[in-house]
């Protein structure tokens, strides 16, 4: 979870019985008590969905896997080619 931040979807789909659901949603909660990042997690839906919610510390994914563009002023960007294998080569997107 660590710099994970914002609206969190788990999918449990498979998970059919009610009482597994309970169980693992009371686990999650309890796992999540040691983090001090707030966080909030709701029951499992009727599909199978944990939905969670959990502040936002540091950068984003984009933020953090990507360099601004060049090319664009900024309006873009470039993949970094060493977090990321693309098959492009991490060319402007």
């Amino acid at each position: 979870m660590r710099d994970i931040g914002g609206i969190i979807v788990i999918d449990f789909i498979d998970m059919e019985l009610e009482k597994n659901r309970e169980i693992v949603a009371d686990s999650l909660r309890e796992a999540l008590l040691r983090d001090k990042t707030r966080t909030q997690v709701f029951d499992i839906s009727e599909l199978g969905l944990v939905e969670m919610t959990r502040k936002r510390i540091g950068e984003g994914l984009i933020e953090s896997f990507t360099d601004e563009c060049e090319d664009c002023s900024g309006r873009g960007f470039v993949l970094d080619e060493k977090l990321v294998s693309a098959s492009d080569g991490g060319k402007h997107r």
